[in-house]
């Protein structure tokens, strides 16, 4: 039987990308308990300090640019947000009404309820626009990337985080690869097929991270499960997310 993966597989032998539409849990529901594909019950929003861990990486990166107007596109609870220096002039956007105004309380950013479109904000506004594990929830990437092209300053910093679909994981797993498991992952990329987006709306690559060591997730169980690939859901591992750093065209 064909596996969606291979599926994924295929269309990005073209470089394109793969859009699925199974049923979503509305915004406010995103941040109750929920189970991930091993069976564990998980609070979101009881793990902030690990998720203010694994996004540091991008904090650091706008805290070296001259300061301006960042927009964290998907602010969740604001973990990124508290992150970046109050010199900067820091936006979150969300759907959910609950994420906002947590992370209005946590991170004393400027906070908006809804998502970025062309008309968010004046053409050319902004200084950096992040969405870290944002794009695959959208059923429209394409109109995403070209709103934030549009908002962007030449030269301003664009940051994507995504599950990769041509990651080792995926491969070796198929359909127990535990990032298609999640229903609200409906647009799915590869590291080429992200970047490519990105370049077609006028962004320059800068640099391309696979975040996994010196991360929580770089554990000895992982290892060993990669191993056995014909046993349960794949673990998160090396390649599994990839974070693409880009520039606005000048």
């Amino acid at each position: 039987m064909t596996s969606i993966i291979d599926c994924c597989l295929a269309l990005y032998g073209a470089r394109d990308y793969f859009v699925r539409y199974p049923a979503r849990p509305a915004a406010e529901e995103y941040w109750d308990g929920k189970a991930d594909p091993d069976g564990r019950v998980r609070d979101l929003a009881s793990e902030r300090d690990q998720r203010k861990a694994d996004l540091a990486y991008i904090a650091e990166a706008v805290n070296a640019r001259p300061s301006g107007r960042v927009v964290d596109v998907g602010c969740g609870l604001g973990e990124l947000l508290e992150q970046i220096d109050d010199r900067h002039e820091r936006i979150g956007i969300d759907p959910s009404e609950k994420a906002v105004e947590v992370a209005a309380a946590q991170s004393g950013a400027q906070t908006l309820r809804g998502e970025l479109t062309g008309e968010t904000f004046p053409a050319g506004s902004c200084d950096a626009i992040l969405a870290h594990h944002v794009i695959e929830h959208m059923d429209a990437p394409v109109e995403f990337v070209r709103s934030a092209a549009k908002a962007l300053k030449p030269g301003g910093l664009f940051v994507v985080g995504t599950p990769n679909f041509a990651s080792a994981a995926a491969r070796l797993f198929g359909d127990r690869y535990r990032l298609l498991h999640d229903p609200t992952h409906v647009s799915l990329f590869t590291d080429e097929s992200l970047m490519r987006l990105m370049r077609d709306c006028g962004f320059r690559i800068l640099s391309v991270e696979y975040p996994f060591f010196g991360t929580r997730f770089a554990t000895a169980e992982a290892w060993e499960r990669m191993l056995r690939p014909e046993e349960g859901v794949s673990p998160a591992f090396w390649g599994s997310f990839v974070t693409v750093f880009a520039e606005k065209e000048q």
